[in-house]
């Protein structure tokens, strides 16, 4: 693909703050790539006053990939790129002194937080209903919001008093979770100036990569950075915002111009990816949001097949169906097993996809599955790796603690919450103590802390790999009832390869097992490593984990209300507006081929039920779409006429975002409700919008959600 002369102009505008609205296949990561270059090769800005920003590990690969093709090593090694919580977990260490943080802190999982949600639950009596995990998810939106919303649960002031311990326990154990990453970097600018300046100083052009992805806490840390030289570039599609889940903010990108009053906007609106009727189909679902930046995507690609409807008696048929597909086609035509994928809204729904794939004998993989980070084995030597390098980190202690005896850990904890000293403090100086633990036990805990401050005593003189080996060597012979060497070889091949890349870099990089921690949890994506020339295997996941992948034919299961959209978003329109997203991102995942398939009976989360088509799918032009069962389909929306003859509605029963049927104009979605909601404004997908009397209409209109 050569470059266009939209993109060249994009590439060649250098300052000032810049706003590029990329559609779905449009070729952003191409833009960004070579305007990275042109700025170096062509501009003579140095590498090192650029800071380019991505949100997952897959792009921020790529994008250093595409790079160093076409640039030197020196001047690429020189660049800062990567994600927010890596680039800026390093800037942290550098800067940790002021924090009150030691450099080599430890970063917390998802599951480590809601360890120490659950001890601080068990320690302080609190009448609180919420699980761990659920306290987890409130804290990360306090922080990812930059403040705690008192106002924002019923139980709020247990929440405070939770979160409150949660942050001092952090920080007692050198502790970070990922949510802390941006709100510390936050808290560094805004309290200490002298250290922005010299980040603003150092980083006087930024890029980011999709922008409709980002949180408040990151866009703080983006105004702040960018506030001197104003030389922000950013790279985003509102249509694609789907993490609002995660705390992402749509209205970051919606309200790009208004934050930056001088702001260039620019449109890349040419799909290379998809065939034709795939991008109108898009565009198609897309126009029902109202909360968009209106741009319209088009192709120069073959006009392709339409897009294909399967109605399904149930799961079952409909993955028979799926697997069925795969084999036709490729019989048919060139295509691989690769190029296929099965997307899906909820994980729960693989399980019947899978034995129908086995019964036909069609290889696949499944993403998003339990990674190999998670397994107890690779958790246990985790936990090793953590406490040698961070003596405070009291939930990698406990762990390796699991098997001693309860009482004796309970015993330690307790004075270690009465004398305030770390509980590895207390073990390595037990004898000062009287503690009712028997002579065995306590030269056992003992040896442990005697063995791990050995490690310690290594990990500044040998790199990451010869110390892991060693570790490994340890617990192997420590426990080879529950542990084999096997266990330990991917990650030893990880680390093996870490220590190489970083020894490749100026000044050799950080070769220790510190710095592979901090690569383990912000940069190693093992999971979601789709390499075009892996393996010849379907690929299998939820919708949400497909998001910047393509394959030649899509497959997306389960469109069902109540699915996909999902039952939690039919009151909030705001809900239904990212559901909608959502399937627009699913459907631009392909390249050659959509199928879209439903069930009108389904077997989900303990109950059978039946099912009515998704809004998404009334809501697509018929042009765009072969719909292979039709007389299915046709009695369905019998049904749906005989129930305005038979159901009763009233004016308040409407509401803004609910999808509608209209005897005379079909399938429509209420927009907006004037006149003190006595009119309705819809949007009905073959007459477009009408503005509708709802009291004059209730015996021709009826609540199709």
């Amino acid at each position: 693909m050569s470059l266009n002369s939209s993109q060249r102009e994009i590439i060649e505008t250098i300052n000032g703050p810049i706003l590029v609205l990329a559609g779905a296949g449009s070729g952003k990561t191409r833009v960004i790539t070579y305007r990275i270059v042109h700025m170096i090769q062509n501009i003579g800005i140095s590498p090192s006053n650029i800071l380019a920003l991505t949100f997952t590990k897959k792009a921020a690969k790529e994008m250093k990939y595409r790079i160093s093709n076409m640039m030197d090593q020196k001047n690429m090694n020189q660049i800062t790129l990567g994600t927010f919580h890596s680039i800026f977990s390093i800037l942290l260490r550098k800067e940790s002194h002021w924090l009150g943080y030691k450099p080599n802190y430890t970063i917390y999982d998802q599951k480590d937080s809601e360890n120490v949600i659950k001890k601080i639950l068990e320690d302080i009596n609190l009448d609180i209903s919420l699980t761990p995990k659920e306290i987890r998810r409130i804290i990360s939106e306090y922080k990812n919001n930059l403040y705690i919303n008192k106002k924002n649960h019923r139980e709020s002031e247990c929440l405070v008093k939770i979160y409150k311990s949660y942050t001092k326990r952090c920080l007692q154990a050198d502790a970070l979770d990922f949510d802390d990453i941006l709100l510390h970097t936050n808290h560094l600018f805004s309290h200490f100036p002298n250290v922005l300046r010299k980040y603003q100083d150092k980083f006087k052009y930024i890029l980011i990569d999709e922008y409709q992805d980002t949180n408040l806490s990151q866009n703080a840390i983006i105004k702040s950075l960018a506030y001197q030289h104003q030389n922000l570039f950013v790279v985003g599609d509102d249509a694609q915002s789907i993490y609002a889940f995660r705390g992402a903010n749509i209205s970051n990108i919606l309200n790009f111009h208004l934050d930056y009053k001088n702001a260039k906007i620019f449109r890349l609106e040419q799909n290379y990816r998809s065939t034709n009727h795939i991008v109108q189909a898009s565009n198609n679902i897309i126009s029902f949001n109202k909360n968009q930046i209106l741009k319209k995507i088009w192709t120069n690609n073959e006009k392709g097949e339409k897009v294909k409807i399967y109605c399904a008696s149930s799961e079952k048929e409909e993955a028979q169906y799926i697997a069925y597909s795969i084999l036709s086609i490729k019989e048919k035509t060139k295509y691989h097993y690769k190029n296929f994928a099965i997307l899906y809204r909820a994980n729960v729904q693989s399980n019947i996809i899978e034995y129908a794939l086995k019964d036909k004998n069609i290889p696949y993989k499944i993403y998003g599955s339990i990674s190999f980070e998670k397994r107890k084995e690779i958790r246990d030597l985790l936990a090793y790796f953590r406490i040698i390098t961070n003596s405070n980190d009291e939930e990698s202690l406990l762990r390796i603690l699991k098997k001693e005896n309860k009482k004796t850990i309970k015993t330690v904890l307790d004075l270690s919450k009465k004398i305030k000293i770390t509980v590895y403090k207390i073990i390595k100086n037990i004898d000062n103590y009287q503690l009712n633990i028997n002579k065995k036990t306590k030269n056992k805990l003992k040896n442990l802390i005697f063995s791990i401050e050995k490690f310690r005593i290594k990990i500044d003189k040998k790199d990451a790999y010869t110390i892991a080996k060693e570790i490994v060597n340890f617990l192997l012979l420590e426990d080879s009832k529950n542990y084999k060497n096997e266990d330990f070889q991917y990650i030893l091949n990880n680390i093996f390869c870490y220590v190489n890349e970083q020894k490749k870099l100026i000044n050799n990089g950080d070769i220790s097992l510190s710095g592979f921690l901090q690569y383990f949890y912000l940069e190693i994506d093992e999971d979601m490593n789709h390499d075009k020339n892996e393996e010849n295997k379907v690929s299998l996941m939820t919708v949400h984990l497909s998001k910047g992948l393509e394959f030649s034919i899509v497959f997306i299961a389960g469109l069902e209300e109540n699915l996909f959209p999902s039952k939690s978003s039919f009151l909030d329109n705001k809900k239904i507006e990212e559901e909608r997203r959502l399937f627009y991102v699913a459907l631009t995942r392909a390249q050659k081929r959509a199928v879209l398939t439903y069930a009108k009976s389904r077997f989900l989360w303990g109950k059978r039920k039946k099912n009515i088509p998704s809004r998404f799918i009334d809501e697509l032009d018929k042009n765009f779409l072969d719909i292979e069962n039709q007389n299915s389909i046709s009695s369905e929306k019998k049904e749906i006429n005989s129930l305005v003859n038979h159901k009763h509605y009233e004016e308040k029963d409407f509401k803004i975002g609910i999808r509608v049927f209209h005897k005379n104009f079909g399938i429509g979605l209420i927009l907006d409700l004037q006149n003190e909601n006595k009119i309705a404004l819809i949007k009905f997908r073959k007459s477009g919008e009408k503005r509708i009397l709802i009291k004059l209409a209730l015996d021709k209109l009826i609540i199709y959600s």
